[in-house]
């Protein structure tokens, strides 16, 4: 029986790498017996079959797609991670001729939160820093971002917990080897034929400065009637030397200024999911390290918003911006 190994993520685990990497040596894959398909690619991963699979949608052409091929499939997007019992439930049923098996990369909890929060922002996200991280610290048994065996809880009943294979990304991050990581995640490894450009933009989600994270969170609300999604900042990244001035300068330097720290790591939750990941799942972990500890983030502060003349240059820059989409 063929394989079709489904990455799901999640977010901020080194996704956008991944695939860019998986779509570059397409045809080096192809040639070893794994598919790294074009079909449902949007930008570097197979984004539009979470459509499919949400709109219970897969055509008999899509089923033939996989059941016709000779090869094992590599499926990517992290945006599957949002999907349910139910919906990965119909997925497996589609595709009964294939033997199906999960990827997950496990992501320290409280490490991951402030970058999951500033991705929120990067697609239209309004809400602080503080009021996202409550929501799930108050609740942390509830939240499937601080407690990582509720996901892979729903994927052992679904495709058994013998298909789930977990990737360590703090390991993988710390030892500069993710992609040779996924590789054998996936059956596969580095060769000469291989092409991997560490220095692509493109192949990287790089994340914003504190400054620009904070002025674009605050022009997602001043522009929502206008744009959604990563519009606002698509469009303040793009044209930010044209909008740097005065305004922008004394914005941002206010946020600098009223800027604060938070030590993050070695949290109850995480204790707790570190205990789980390496006993509940040590046969089903590829590359496990024990880590422990804790860092210091900055963050911004909502102080900056009681400042009259940064509502003032807010504004302005608003209305600029505006004129820009």
């Amino acid at each position: 029986m063929k394989t079709l190994y489904l990455h799901v993520g999640p977010h901020k685990t080194g996704t956008t790498a991944i695939q860019k990497f998986m779509l570059d040596n397409q045809q080096t894959l192809f040639a070893e017996g794994l598919l790294y398909p074009k079909r449902f690619i949007r930008i570097f991963g197979h984004h539009h079959i979470r459509e499919r699979i949400a709109q219970r949608a897969f055509t008999d052409e899509d089923i033939a797609f996989f059941k016709d091929s000779q090869c094992n499939f590599v499926v990517s997007s992290e945006d599957l991670i949002s999907l349910n019992k139910q919906d990965f439930s119909y997925f497996k049923q589609s595709l009964p001729f294939l033997n199906i098996k999960v990827v997950f990369s496990w992501r320290r909890a409280s490490y991951k939160l402030y970058s999951i929060w500033q991705e929120v922002i990067k697609h239209g996200g309004t809400v602080d820093f503080f009021e996202y991280y409550h929501e799930h610290l108050a609740r942390p048994a509830m939240s499937q971002m601080l407690s990582p065996d509720l996901k892979l809880g729903m994927f052992s009943q679904v495709f058994g917990k013998e298909n789930i294979c977990l990737i360590d990304y703090d390991a993988s991050a710390n030892n500069n080897s993710l992609i040779e990581d996924f590789l054998q995640a996936v059956g596969s490894q580095i060769n000469d034929q291989m092409t991997f450009d560490a220095n692509n933009e493109s192949a990287r989600n790089v994340s914003l400065s504190v400054e620009d994270t904070e002025t674009v969170r605050a022009l997602n609300y001043l522009l929502k009637d206008k744009a959604s999604g990563p519009i606002v900042r698509t469009a303040f990244q793009e044209h930010k030397e044209s909008l740097s001035g005065d305004d922008l300068s004394y914005v941002q330097g206010l946020i600098n200024e009223f800027a604060t720290a938070l030590r993050i790591g070695n949290y109850a939750i995480d204790i707790r999911a570190e205990k789980l990941m390496s006993q509940d799942y040590a046969s089903n972990m590829l590359n496990y390290e024990p880590r422990a500890g804790s860092k210091e983030v900055k963050l911004p502060s909502t102080k900056w918003l009681l400042d009259a003349k940064a509502h003032e240059c807010l504004l302005r820059i608003a209305n600029k911006m505006s004129e820009l989409m």
